[in-house]
Order: structure tokens, then sequence, then C-alpha cells
């Protein structure tokens, strides 16, 4: 058992599945269908917003008026159809899963995804009795970095923020979490850069690095 440590709250693309630059793709894919030729590097820079932030930050006013919806509706409908069954868990990250659980950690995923995504990620990491919550688009106004979602995660676990940590990939979940305020755990996982993660509280490779570390992370919650 952790001293100290009462929940996680998880981010799930990037964190736990190998789904990033699927997402990317994706999105490029959505926008030249409306005519938009984007840069990978300037949405893959965006991954971990959601819809609603992303394309309204990539197109104009007059483009958002024209098309800004239509598009949101063909991405989410081409990643379910044609992306999203393609995703797979990094390596070891049910096992890791498991060692939280066992440990006696209060376990969430915290996503904006839409909730048929969520349920299929649930699935696929065969998660559902180790969770004590699971959020989805309908739990939030707004997507990261939002403290919304991260919020909608904490409430589900009843847990005490200063007993709680976020986990994530991208910048967006370190604000999210800061402006709750809860301290989070970046993992490189999602492709950023280091310099762009340095401001959690930890940072590490990839989830399961971080499970091998639950000792000193749970020692920094004894620190003043």
């Amino acid at each position: 058992m952790t001293r100290h440590i009462e929940a996680l709250l998880l981010d799930i693309d990037g964190t736990l599945v190998d789904s990033n630059d699927k997402h990317a793709d994706c999105w490029i894919e959505a926008f030249a269908k409306f005519g938009k030729d984007i840069p990978r590097d300037v949405i893959r820079a965006q991954i971990g917003k959601g819809g609603d932030l992303l394309v309204p930050d990539t197109l104009s006013a007059r483009e958002m008026q024209r098309f800004g919806e239509e598009l949101k509706k063909f991405r989410g409908k081409l990643w379910t159809e044609t992306y999203m069954r393609t995703v797979q868990p990094f390596p070891g990250v049910r096992e890791g899963l498991d060692v939280l659980a066992a440990r006696g950690i209060k376990l969430a995923f915290a996503s904006s995804s839409n909730p048929d995504e969520v349920e299929y990620y649930v699935e696929l990491l065969d998660a559902a009795d180790l969770l004590e919550g699971s959020t989805s688009k309908k739990d939030a106004q707004f997507s990261k970095p939002s403290p919304e979602i991260f919020q909608a995660a904490l409430d589900q676990v009843g847990s005490d923020p200063e007993r709680t940590f976020a986990v994530g990939d991208t910048p967006y979940d370190i604000l999210s979490a800061h402006r709750i305020p809860i301290p989070i755990i970046a993992v490189l996982s999602g492709g950023f850069p280091r310099e762009l993660l340095g401001k959690a509280e930890f940072l590490f490779a990839d989830f399961t690095s971080m499970v091998k570390e639950l000792d000193r992370i749970d020692a920094y919650l004894s620190e003043e």
C-alpha cells in the first residue's frame, strides 16, 4: 500500500495508448477534406486539445462559420471508422494498472474523447474492474487545458486533491491539472519534447517507468 497517494487521474491518449500520431494523421485528413492543407507540425503540437479548441485555434473566423462544425463531425466519424481500432496500448500498461490497484490507489480515466471512444479504450485495456471513475466529452464543456476533465475525474473518485496526482503526456494536461490545482506526473510517450513538460512535478519516459517509481512519487506528498 502507498502511504500518501490516494488516487491517480489518468489521461488515455499518449499516456496509456499509442494514439497521438494517429490523431494527427486523422486531423490532417479531415482538414484536407475541407480544402485546408495544415502542416503536420502545426497539428501535432495541438494534439491533447479536443476538437472544441483545436479547430477554432486552427481556422479563421470565416472558416469556422462556413465549415467548422461540419469538419469536427467529419473528423469524429473518420476517427471512429478508420483510425480508432488501429490504436494499441503501450507495452506493460495493463500490468501497470494492476500494480497501482494492488497498491490501494484509486484510478480514474480522465479523457475528453467521445463516450464510445473512452468505452473502447476501457475495453481494450480490460480496465473496467480497476476504475473508480471514467470521464468523456459529456463531462465537460471544454477540453484540456481547461481543468474541467481532471476536476470531473477528481469528483468521481472523491479523493483529497492534496493526495491525488494527474497523469498525462501533453503541456495541456499540465495546465489542466495545475488549474485545479493538483500535481501531475508527465510521460514522454506522447511525443512532446521534454522542455514542454518541465512544469510537471515528475517526468518519466512512459507509464511503466512511472509505476516503478511509486515510492518516490508517494514520498513527494509527505514533503512540506
